[in-house]
């Protein structure tokens, strides 16, 4: 049996793909190497607030949210980033129905009214972000306290 190479193959041929987080570009949502991911293949055109999976010319894969969606395209940031990606329908691989926080605690992005709020707000604060960013760089204020707000958010899960 021939092992699978990829992360879109083993969508493609199971309709899921379960691993680790890698990369800081969804803090402070998903932390590297802490978090397990469960994505799904998407059946359907992704919605504003979705966090889609894509893979780019060049091989590498991307977790970002789509913060707008055209006919043939879409505009995909990463929480923790600035700069919008424009992705097309044929780059997707699947999107984000849920993750463990460090192993333990289940998030559903498709039922939680606390990761939805989460959701809509950060998109919201979009152009807020360079202050907060630089502001956090400027005067060495540790990541985790912005992280308390999410934190908070994530665990008024389900209601």
């Amino acid at each position: 049996m021939p092992e699978l190479s990829s992360i879109k193959e083993i969508i493609d041929k199971y309709g899921k793909y379960t691993g680790l987080t890698s990369g800081t570009s969804m803090l402070p949502l998903l932390h590297q190497g802490k978090d397990t991911i469960i994505v799904v293949k998407n059946e359907d055109r992704l919605k504003k607030y979705d966090v889609a999976l894509y893979v780019t010319s060049y091989g590498k894969y991307i977790m970002h949210r789509v913060i707008e969606v055209h006919d043939d395209h879409y505009i995909i940031v990463g929480d923790n980033l600035l700069k919008k990606e424009y992705v097309t329908d044929d780059m997707i691989c699947g999107k984000l129905v849920g993750f463990y926080k460090n192993g333990k605690h289940y998030v559903d992005c498709e039922n939680s009214k606390g990761y939805k709020l989460y959701s809509r707000v950060w998109v919201a604060l979009r152009p807020f972000r360079p202050l907060v960013i630089y502001t956090r760089r400027a005067f060495h204020i540790p990541r985790w306290a912005f992280g308390v707000i999410k934190r908070k958010v994530l665990r008024w899960k389900n209601k």
